[in-house]
């Protein structure tokens, strides 16, 4: 299963690595210091491999005249069968969101400013705002092991736990009387469950239940409703695993999940 993907909207398009490190942010003012989009992938891609993280794929796009940046990477570590650790980056020369950094089993990174997973820092082209970063970003990467066990634990624990047809449609219906999936979203769902367009959903596990709502939700939703998509996945785990410590981590500052 991928464990990373990067949707492109709105006229972004992808690069590779150099064409991203000729592109110059424009002058800093008194109180904004933009920073070249190379230098965020570039601590990024250097810290993971400090940390031993090995980078197996990467995919970067840029849009609004090379002044927004979006990522995704994909790590060789793996969580379990089939699911790996991946992150995800962005960073604008347009002040129209922070630089952003996202780790876990599940990443989406688009540029229509989609931007969520379980650990995410995020902070502002401020005079430090690089140092800041800097240091969140190697406080996230630090806990990656971490998360790697806790991730796998949960994974397991769903992938463990058996549904019959009643107890799938009384998640169904829990999730649309809990407003985490809509009237119009919800036959989607239904259909993916019973009609699975993947094998890794045709296990009638709670697994393969949670995929199917993140599958119609990444989408669907996450391409228009980025933050009411993150905030439903959020909701999701925690009706699908309640007895299970779900694996998010807190945000450092202020993420901004939509324009």
């Amino acid at each position: 299963m991928a464990t990373s993907r990067l949707m492109n909207h709105c006229g972004a398009r992808e690069v590779p690595r150099e064409e991203l490190a000729g592109i110059e942010p424009p002058a800093p003012t008194k109180t904004w210091y933009p920073i070249a989009h190379r230098a965020v992938l570039d601590s990024v891609w250097s810290t993971l491999e400090g940390a031993g993280f090995s980078i197996s794929q990467s995919r970067l796009s840029v849009s609004h005249g090379d002044a927004r940046f979006f990522g995704t990477l994909d790590l060789t570590t793996p969580i379990r069968e089939g699911v790996s650790l991946a992150v995800g980056i962005r960073n604008s020369t347009d002040q129209s969101f922070p630089i952003g950094f996202c780790c876990g089993h599940r990443v989406f990174v688009c540029d229509n400013l989609a931007f969520t997973s379980e650990v995410v820092v995020s902070k502002k082209h401020t005079r430090f705002g690089q140092e800041r970063y800097l240091e969140g970003l190697a406080r996230a990467v630090g806990s990656l092991n971490e998360y790697k066990e806790s991730a796998a634990c949960w994974i397991g624990q769903l992938q463990a736990t058996d549904l019959s047809d009643d107890a799938a449609n009384s998640y169904l219906l829990q999730a649309y009387e809990q407003g985490i999936i809509g009237v119009r979203l919800l036959p989607l769902v239904i259909r993916e469950w019973r009609h699975p367009t993947r094998d890794e959903y045709r296990p009638r596990t709670a697994y393969s239940l949670f995929n199917c709502f993140t599958s119609v939700l990444g989408q669907v939703r996450q391409a228009s409703f980025p933050a009411e998509s993150a905030l439903s996945t959020m909701r999701l785990s925690k009706l699908l695993s309640p007895a299970i410590d779900v694996p998010n981590r807190p945000v450092e500052d202020e993420m901004v999940t939509s324009s």
